[in-house]
């Protein structure tokens, strides 16, 4: 093992022992945990309001309908 390799090895073993460091760790894990379920339920929410299906369908007829307007 190289030297900076050890030698940052070390530096990330100290720190993770530091309880300070890892209240940190811990609230902002909490901080992201929340905002990953609060996004996912806007995507739930979301989905539930549309149909991918018939919003494809609709996006495909109005693209060929314009297209025959047009010849």
């Amino acid at each position: 093992m190289s030297i900076l390799r050890q030698l940052a090895w070390s530096a990330f073993r100290r720190a993770a022992a530091n309880p300070k460091i890892q209240r940190k760790a811990i609230n902002t894990a909490r901080i992201v945990d929340k905002k990953m379920n609060d996004t996912a339920d806007k995507v739930v929410s979301v989905a539930a309001k549309t149909d991918p299906m018939r919003e494809a369908g609709r996006a495909f007829g109005k693209f060929m309908s314009n297209r025959d307007s047009k010849r």
